[in-house]
């Protein structure tokens, strides 16, 4: 890609996006945001408010040129293509330069080649900030980012212990596996996958499957959006309520962990998720000292 200036009228697609230009101070390059899952963060909401919400979903690819953006960045594979917004090729005709991030340039079924990892992140938040002209604000987000992850997981010893990452769905769940966010906070922590060996970022497995692993700890994303086995309400109630998934010795125990759905997805918020991880860990004794 090429971007001949810093973008000054910028549109971001999905919630990582869209918190990322929040993040380094770019709300006032900022033309619009779309794709929001949760909440904005409450550190990032002031800024959030000064720019424009083009939709809470996917806006029309002529709802987007109405802003007259100079550059359109989204997470998803999936926003660059006709069901979402458009593909990249039709911004790009029109002189309108785009980036998705690297983390999902497959999309979601596709076979995951390599695990991601949180460099990836922040090589991310390099590119970002390389394209802005704010290279120092990218360089300030990485360092308080490692910072905080090296605090987070300081004498963390959790390397017997298996977790699941249960997205959505309830007869046949969507279940991460190694390779995409959950693998890097997994990793951050010192803990095993129990679904590491399939390569699909959000695979459908049974709880057959599921019962004969019995994890020791669950991940909940607790969702927004309304469909089956998406809120953690939802997704509890199921968990205490069905034949195979109450003999899951973690949920006899109640060793499950909640996050936002968008802290499942590369972003950010990964790093949030690895303090919230690893405190949980903590409190059911199973990291080491609490």
């Amino acid at each position: 890609m090429t971007v001949k200036s810093p973008p000054h009228r910028a549109v971001s697609i999905n919630q990582p996006a869209n918190e990322l230009l929040l993040a380094l101070g770019l709300a006032d390059r900022m033309a619009g945001t779309a794709s929001w899952s949760d909440d904005v963060r409450p550190d990032l909401a002031a800024d959030n408010a000064k720019v424009p919400v083009l939709s809470r979903n996917f806006p029309s690819f002529e709802r987007v040129l109405t802003e007259k953006p100079d550059f359109v960045y989204a997470t998803f594979d999936y926003s660059f293509t006709d069901q979402g917004v458009a593909p990249r090729e039709r911004f790009e005709r029109l002189g309108v330069p785009t980036y998705q991030s690297s983390s999902e340039c497959g999309g979601q079924d596709a076979a995951q080649r390599r695990a991601l990892t949180l460099d990836d992140m922040y090589a991310e938040i390099g590119d970002i900030a390389t394209i802005f002209d704010v290279r120092d604000r990218g360089e300030k987000l990485v360092s308080s980012l490692r910072a905080r992850m090296a605090g987070a997981t300081s004498g963390l010893e959790a390397d017997d212990v298996s977790m699941m990452w249960w997205y959505a769905g309830t007869r046949t769940p969507y279940i991460a596996g190694c390779c995409g966010a959950p693998g890097i906070i997994t990793t951050a922590v010192g803990a095993r996958n129990a679904f590491a060996d399939n390569r699909q970022l959000w695979p459908e497995i049974s709880w057959e499957a599921i019962l004969q692993r019995d994890p020791d700890v669950l991940i909940l994303a607790d969702l927004t959006r309304g469909n089956d086995g998406d809120s953690v309400a939802a997704k509890i109630k199921f968990l205490e309520t069905d034949p195979a998934a109450s003999k899951l010795r973690a949920v006899r125990e109640r060793r499950w962990i909640v996050l936002p759905g968008s802290a499942m997805d590369p972003s950010l918020r990964n790093v949030d998720a690895v303090e919230t991880v690893a405190s949980g860990l903590r409190s059911f004794g199973l990291g080491g000292k609490s």
